[in-house]
């Protein structure tokens, strides 16, 4: 991503997201639309343990210097439940901004 005097190394940061999942939940989209991109993902729901893991890796990515380099901001978005295959499964949604 181009902001102007600086570059957001996208393959950099993915490889950040893949060290910093924990196990059990999954990505599903990541969007990028000018200075703002949302992240979305899934995790099985076994109680309330997969909040805790939702914002466990939340505070990882915002903990992880390299992947927040180039961020501004990281926050929670929508929590939503649905069910898949007899599974409930949490939807989550994470939305940056990257720094200009």
């Amino acid at each position: 991503i181009d902001t102007g005097s600086r570059k957001a190394i996208w393959s950099e940061k993915l490889c950040r997201i893949s060290l910093d999942v924990p196990a059990g939940l999954w990505l599903n989209e990541l969007s990028l639309l000018e200075k703002n991109f949302i992240l979305k993902g899934s995790i099985i729901a076994t109680g309330k343990n997969e909040i805790v893991s939702v914002n466990q890796f939340l505070g990882a990515l915002k903990n992880d210097r390299r992947f927040m380099d180039e961020v501004s901001s990281l926050e929670l978005g929508p929590l939503t439940r649905r069910v898949v295959g007899g599974y409930d499964v949490v939807d989550f949604t994470f939305n940056g901004q990257v720094k200009q």
